[in-house]
């Protein structure tokens, strides 16, 4: 009698299975609808500045076109995911939204028009005054990966293979003896078919941030206490998944230089002065069109003459090989050795200060004299 019973009951199951359109998955497994996606970035040597990876990352999920949600983690080499059947897009920055400071993330559940753009700084009116522009004054960003893989689309059939065989492997594992340790032939088998059915997405994020190098060559340099500068005309924004600068430009501004004494004798040396940057607006290169200017103050030795230039730089700038870990390097040179680009008013050092050269300054005020245009 139990047999027949049991005859009857397979004999019901095979009729349901074809009545549900000859479905050959186990019904406890037809109401997932995920799939296991891992998403490997690829971190290359030169991606971040002294060859060091962020410790963190934030992956952006759009599906079907529209925003599907987002995970922040530590895992910064490869991660885990469960995604639902569809076409899907993603980009990635390093660390969070919320870690930077002098940056601010725009329009991030938009993926054609998500961008990161500098911060507008209240602390550099002399700089705003010197361009005789509208621009705003901004930070000088930190420095920033991102990343965009390649569109990937997750099936109905993909999902149903998948939690078939990971349902099986796991229902496998919690029937075995966990003491023995090993792993038989049949656990082997459904491991395969697990990972046969993961989706791999590879995403090889890039440092956005480059660097714009100076270096102005001067006579009388030795009476240089300080120098403060700005430059106009530099991007604001930067488009993430359209890798790229935006067409709003910023002026921004370096604090920090270093004087190089290259003649004694002639009293000639020159500053460096080094700042990170997005680079040229409306992804930019050099052009004699631009009409941007390197506005340079620079306080002497009496700690009382506030002498000020204004550099034209147009097509001056060039673009070299990067520094490790940069997008790009914009050099600017003015003058040399032999033909310094200014020379400084001759003057005595205060009395009691000892004179010497300072790489960085709080901002002093606001004395003019004479501009030069360079």
């Amino acid at each position: 009698m139990r047999r027949m019973t049991g005859h009857i009951v397979m004999l019901a199951m095979a009729l349901l299975a074809a009545a549900a359109g000859c479905q050959r998955r186990p019904l406890e497994v037809a109401y997932q609808s995920t799939i296991r996606v891992v998403v490997k970035c690829i971190w290359k040597v030169d991606a971040y500045p002294e060859a060091e990876k962020p410790s963190g990352v934030t992956m952006f999920f759009f599906r079907d076109g529209r925003y599907y949600s987002s995970l922040t983690t530590s895992n910064v080499d490869s991660c885990v995911v469960q995604l639902e059947e569809g076409r899907y897009q993603l980009y990635m920055i390093s660390q969070s939204p919320d870690e930077y400071w002098r940056m601010q993330f725009e329009h991030t559940t938009d993926y054609d028009d998500a961008a990161v753009r500098l911060r507008e700084t209240q602390a550099a009116t002399w700089a705003a005054k010197a361009s005789g522009t509208d621009e705003a004054v901004v930070e000088n960003p930190e420095i920033l990966c991102a990343g965009v893989s390649e569109s990937f689309e997750i099936t109905a059939a993909q999902t149903e293979e998948y939690q078939y065989w990971y349902n099986t492997l796991r229902k496998l594992r919690a029937a075995k003896d966990t003491k023995s340790g090993t792993k038989s032939d049949e656990e082997r088998y459904y491991e395969e078919r697990v990972e046969y059915f993961t989706v791999h997405v590879v995403v090889t994020p890039t440092n956005i941030v480059s660097q714009l190098a100076i270096s102005i060559y001067a006579g009388n340099a030795d009476v240089l206490k300080a120098v403060r500068a700005s430059t106009s005309g530099m991007a604001r924004t930067f488009e993430l998944t359209q890798d790229r600068t935006a067409k709003e430009s910023a002026i921004q501004v370096m604090r920090e230089w270093r004087l190089t004494m290259d003649d004694d004798g002639r009293r000639v040396g020159h500053i460096d002065g080094v700042i990170t940057t997005f680079g040229l607006p409306n992804g930019e290169n050099p052009s004699v069109r631009r009409d941007s200017s390197l506005n340079v103050s620079a306080l002497l030795i009496d700690n009382t003459t506030v002498a000020d230039y204004k550099f034209e730089v147009g097509d001056k700038i060039r673009m070299l090989d990067p520094n490790p870990g940069y997008r790009h390097l914009y050099r600017l040179v003015f003058g040399s050795v032999d033909q310094p680009a200014i020379v400084f008013p001759d003057v005595k050092p205060e009395p009691g200060s000892g004179g010497g050269f300072s790489a960085g300054v709080e901002d002093w005020g606001d004395e003019q004299v004479a501009e030069i245009i360079l």
